[in-house]
């Protein structure tokens, strides 16, 4: 009896085997949800947003947000702050080239909110133009002192507070600049309230800036 039960566990076994690495290949390239604690905090992060839903989903995109080690406390802030910054600074340079199309092909006439975007989008290329290809947390901090002090006149810039949610009239290039701007700017937000976290911003700066 007990020799026939081995030859049919023997029989089986290559079955066995075969099913496990079946179920073992789909679960490891199964891509992992977002855990319900990220996404409660990229929902805290976007409280500084002016649309927290479409500041989320910005934030969820940015490449490798979500493998930062959020259990690292010491590291975080310097981190997000980081990849908030390189996002910012290569959706800046797509905005720019489709900025300056438009801006090309309006002959000397573009609408007002094609100029104010495109000038503020411009303004955001100056400064992330000299962003490191690698960071620590003084240049993130330098580089968003940089743009604070780009904007400090402007709260908030003329396009995100004159532009979003109102280009109905709007050709569909011109509103996807508007929104291109819109999610570096909430980027930019994000980014600079975790640099916060390391380097405080003196008081009197918070008084006349708005990031």
């Amino acid at each position: 009896m007990a020799c026939s039960s081995t030859h049919s566990f023997l029989l089986l076994f290559p079955l066995l085997l075969l099913l496990s690495m079946v179920v073992d290949s789909s679960s490891a390239t199964a891509p992992a949800p977002a855990p319900a604690a990220t996404t409660e905090m990229f929902q805290k992060w976007c409280r500084v947003a002016s649309d927290s839903a479409s500041c989320i989903k910005v934030i969820e995109s940015i490449p490798g947000i979500q493998e930062v080690d959020y259990n690292n406390l010491a590291k975080v802030s310097g981190k997000v702050a980081d990849l908030c910054m390189h996002f910012a600074a290569n959706k800046t340079t797509e905005a720019k080239s489709a900025a300056d199309t438009l801006l090309a092909a309006a002959k000397g006439k573009p609408s007002s909110c094609l100029k104010a975007c495109a000038t503020n989008i411009n303004s955001m290329a100056e400064v992330l133009v000299k962003l490191p290809a690698g960071q620590d947390d003084v240049n993130a901090h330098l580089t968003y002192k940089d743009v604070r002090a780009k904007f400090k006149d402007q709260k908030p810039p003329a396009c995100e507070k004159d532009c979003w949610n109102k280009t109905s009239s709007s050709s569909a290039d011109e509103t996807a600049i508007v929104n291109q701007f819109h999610d570096i700017w909430d980027v930019a937000k994000v980014g600079n309230m975790k640099i916060n976290n390391i380097f405080p911003w003196p008081d009197s700066e918070d008084d006349h800036n708005i990031l």
